[in-house]
């Protein structure tokens, strides 16, 4: 869809951009010649002032960006913008998703402006293409929760570490198309070993059985519990940025201290230019510096 826009309007370059919470945007697709833009790019605010556009601090349309004081000295892979233009690309609730945005490195013909009723009018139709989208993954998405009725932890009846993976990997490659947000929980069991020591383990698979209730019962509607093995517990928790996932792992853990459950919470959020992997790895670390601090009293 963005093949034609080039031509149209004299800009080489054309975007598919959705916002992040950090100011910067991901590249959802891309028609490039000059600057080199990959798809699953992050541009950061300082390179193109997509907020400022959006915001109405600049013109929709800028043919020559250096007469506009919000966009001047916008670059892209350290070449200038010279001419800019884009429009807001609305989520199915009306909120702004993203924006399709063009640019190029010499300032463009004044008939520029002349062009914005054909953007805009591209900007709608490429919202309609999202919702759709969005509609078919929340599909794919339920396709893929109902599969844990065969990937479930046979004791906890949360989702077991084969679970966890596939979703993980399926969640990634959704937060890399889609520049969505994603974050993870990582929980462990701080008298797991004692109690099968001191009391058996039925009374251990009873704690485990109490963990998981407590544990699904405080997440999110959207996210996903799985018991990855032994007495170590794991939430992702889609859509959800670094400082609702404090308060969602905040409030793991004070449910579990009313239930009676000591236990080591760590969190982290995936990073627009990271992975869930990655984040995993951020909040298993939290996690056990909490559960060292615990054991040194």
């Amino acid at each position: 869809m963005l093949d034609g826009l080039p031509a149209r309007t004299g800009l080489g370059t054309w975007m598919l951009l959705r916002l992040g919470d950090d100011g910067g945007s991901a590249v959802l697709a891309v028609r490039d010649p000059a600057y080199g833009i990959e798809p699953d790019q992050v541009l950061a605010e300082e390179e193109l002032p997509v907020r400022a556009l959006l915001e109405g601090r600049g013109p929709r349309v800028a043919p020559d960006t250096a007469a506009v004081p919000a966009y001047a000295g916008a670059a892209l892979a350290g070449m200038p913008v010279g001419a800019l233009a884009g429009v807001p690309v609305l989520a199915p609730d009306g909120s702004v998703f993203g924006c399709l945005v063009g640019a190029d490195p010499a300032p463009g013909r004044p008939e520029l402006a002349a062009e914005l009723p054909t953007i805009e009018l591209l900007g709608r139709l490429l919202a309609v293409l999202l919702v759709q989208e969005l509609e078919r993954q929340e599909l794919q998405r339920r396709f893929e929760l109902a599969e844990l009725d065969a990937l479930t932890d046979p004791l906890t009846g949360v989702g077991n570490r084969r679970a966890w993976d596939r979703l993980l990997e399926a969640e990634e490659a959704r937060c890399r198309r889609y520049g969505s947000v994603a974050s993870l929980v990582a929980i462990d069991l701080d008298e797991l070993k004692r109690v099968n020591d001191r009391e058996g383990h039925a009374a251990g698979d009873r704690l485990l059985l109490r963990t998981a209730q407590v544990i699904d019962s405080t997440r999110r509607a959207a996210d996903v519990v799985a018991r990855l093995g032994g007495d170590e517990f794991g939430v992702l928790a889609v859509e959800c940025d670094e400082p609702a996932a404090k308060v969602l792992a905040g409030r793991l853990r004070g449910a579990l201290e009313a239930a009676g459950i000591r236990a080591s919470v760590g969190h982290a959020t995936r990073q627009p230019t990271g992975s869930l992997a990655q984040a995993w790895s951020a909040a298993d670390a939290e996690m056990y510096a909490h559960k060292r601090r615990v054991a040194r009293g």
